[in-house]
């Protein structure tokens, strides 16, 4: 199943790539010293099935830190993770693995929080050829797309990934990595869980 975890992962960004290598050292020991890097689940009704962790005392495709005690984190849950000094990327997923919020670059005590509360997911699955490098979400009353929620990442072919946004109307404009719009809608009423598939 880890293997199927960590296919997964690897679409999602290239950067995976240069984040993870590491010396397969994996535990703490009394003499290192260590940051808390805690994972908070805030929405209403997804679990955390897997937390995989890219770092220098890791494996170099990452380690399911949940996998050992065959953890989750459900909604309301946090679960903290003491782990030797170094700079981590983090990605949580779903038992589906559909990708949830991630972060790279913690190397100090961080808090890292899926949802929150009036928030409302929002899931995004990529079913063709190529991968998505853009994703815009953007009230529709806005003169502009404002930011690129995936931030430099990216849906890999065949990933699923949530976000989390406010109850609104919205536009969606999703772009693949050679520049190509391949998701434009306008006007989606988010008032409970919405699914745009890229077809």
């Amino acid at each position: 199943m880890i293997k199927k975890v960590l296919l997964a992962i690897t679409c999602i960004s290239v950067l995976f790539l240069v984040i993870g290598c590491g010396n397969n050292n994996q535990g703490n020991s009394a003499n290192e010293d260590t940051i808390s890097i805690e994972i908070k689940n805030e929405t209403e009704d997804i679990y955390i099935g897997y937390v995989l962790f890219y770092g220098d005392h890791l494996d170099e495709w990452g380690e399911d830190m949940l996998e050992e005690d065959d953890e989750v984190i459900e909604p309301g849950e946090k679960v903290t993770f003491l782990m030797p000094e170094g700079e981590y990327a983090i990605y949580p997923m779903t038992f589906d693995y559909y990708v949830l919020p991630s972060v790279r670059g913690v190397s100090d005590d961080y808090t890292h929080q899926i949802g929150e509360e009036g928030k409302l997911p929002i899931l995004v699955t990529n079913q063709r050829e190529e991968d998505i490098g853009f994703f815009y979400l953007s009230p529709s009353d806005s003169d502009d797309w404002g930011e690129d929620w995936l931030s430099g990442e990216i849906i890999g072919s065949g990933i699923s990934r949530f976000f989390f946004a406010d109850p609104d109307t919205y536009d969606a404009l999703a772009i693949d990595t050679e520049g190509e719009a391949v998701l434009e809608t306008r006007g989606i009423e988010v008032d409970g869980e919405r699914h745009f598939i890229i077809e």
